[in-house]
């Protein structure tokens, strides 16, 4: 699953992530307007997230509650958890299943917090691009009008099976779009499920790192770059063994 992420926005960036696909600028210019969403280390469910999507005039970044809410709900509290969307289930969910042909999107993170059971507690992980690269989650989307008439715009973050590093810490990952998956992933033209659920695949291992981090992320109070600073080996519960293969 996915929990927690950080973004922080690069004030010099390539402004591509991908072949024909620019948005840089759409997200800085949210982000002038939404100074909030600059700096963010602790990112938790039904706090505001940039989403990125097409349109047919190009890119658009909108903010968007984390924890997707369908149009057709009756109520803002859903009943089960929103905020991941499984992969295999995406594509027959009534929740997933529309925003899934028309409503896809991603979302850019920097790296992403996960728990990994080391006896009777949990550590806390920090898992992000081997080369500081930005992540390009796979998110679904929807919009959602409550009674006073507001429109209230959420999403989800698409999960797959862990790949080999992951699996060693949680059984989920979020799904890591590449230079290949994204453009169709984001063409609103492309609606054939069994097409969309086959970019919905692991990523591998060796693009990935991952080193422990402190206890302070466990609350979600806590926001600050040292909830990402690794910690030592006295400090962390993981094994040493463990520890060398994050760190690999």
């Amino acid at each position: 699953m996915c929990g927690a992420f950080v973004y922080v926005h690069p004030e010099e960036y390539s402004c591509r992530l991908a072949d024909g696909f620019r948005w840089r600028a759409v997200v800085s210019d949210l982000i002038d307007q939404r100074p909030d969403l600059h700096s963010r280390f602790n990112i938790r469910p039904t706090q505001d997230v940039v989403v990125v999507f097409n349109e047919s005039a190009g890119p658009v970044a909108k903010p968007m509650r984390w924890g997707l809410i369908p149009s057709w709900s009756k109520n803002e509290k859903m009943s089960r958890n929103t905020f991941n969307a499984r992969d295999d289930r995406v594509a027959e969910s009534a929740i997933w299943k529309y925003p899934l042909e028309r409503k896809r999107g991603i979302v850019l993170a920097n790296g992403f917090f996960e728990w990994k059971k080391a006896g009777d507690t949990k550590q806390a992980m920090y898992i992000t691009p081997k080369e500081g690269e930005v992540f390009q989650f796979a998110a679904l989307y929807d919009s959602w009008i409550n009674k006073r008439g507001e429109n209230i715009d959420s999403c989800a973050i698409v999960t797959t099976s862990s790949n080999v590093l992951m699996s060693s810490i949680h059984d989920r990952m979020p799904v890591i779009l590449d230079s290949q998956s994204l453009p169709v992933w984001l063409e609103p033209a492309i609606t054939e499920p069994d097409r969309l659920q086959s970019l919905l695949i692991p990523a591998s291992e060796e693009l990935l790192r991952a080193h422990p981090v402190s206890d302070e992320v466990n609350s979600y109070k806590n926001d600050s770059p040292n909830l990402i600073t690794p910690i030592s080996i006295e400090k962390c519960q993981c094994s040493d063994r463990q520890l060398h293969m994050f760190e690999q």
